[in-house]
C-alpha cells in the first residue's frame, strides 16, 4: 500500500508540474516538454488502463523529438491527450480528479492554440 501511495504522491506532483508548464502557454511549455513527456511515459508504463494515454504520449514525444513542425499532428495529439485525460479523471483518486480535469482542459486549449 505504501508503494501505491508514494506513486500517487509522485503522480500528483507530476500533475502539478505539467499543469504549471502548460499554463504558461505553448512557448513556455516547449522547453520542458521532452523530459516531462518522457517522465509521464515512464510513470504510466505497465498500466493497461492508461495505455491509450501512454501510447499517445509516445506519439507526441516522437513528433517533438523529430523536430517536425507539423502543427496539425501536434494539435491532434494534444487534443486526444486532453480528451483521454479528462475521461480518466472520474476514475482517479479524489486528490487527482480536479488536477486531471485541469490538465485535460490545458491540453485541449493547447491543441486549440495550435489549430489557430
Amino acid at each position: 500500500m505504501d508503494n501505491t501511495q508514494s506513486q500517487s504522491s509522485a503522480g500528483t506532483s507530476q500533475l502539478d508540474a505539467t499543469i504549471n508548464a502548460l499554463q504558461g502557454g505553448l512557448s513556455a511549455a516547449a522547453g520542458a516538454a521532452g523530459p516531462n513527456i518522457a517522465g509521464w511515459i515512464k510513470t504510466l508504463q505497465g498500466n493497461q488502463q492508461l495505455s491509450g494515454i501512454s501510447s499517445e504520449l509516445q506519439n507526441l514525444h516522437d513528433a517533438l523529438s523529430s523536430g517536425s513542425s507539423d502543427t496539425g499532428a501536434l494539435a491532434k495529439s494534444l487534443s486526444t491527450l486532453g480528451e483521454h485525460t479528462t475521461k480518466v479523471a472520474d476514475a482517479a483518486t479524489p486528490d487527482a480528479q480536479d488536477k486531471l480535469r485541469q490538465l485535460g482542459q490545458a491540453l485541449s486549449s493547447a491543441a486549440s492554440q495550435l489549430k489557430g
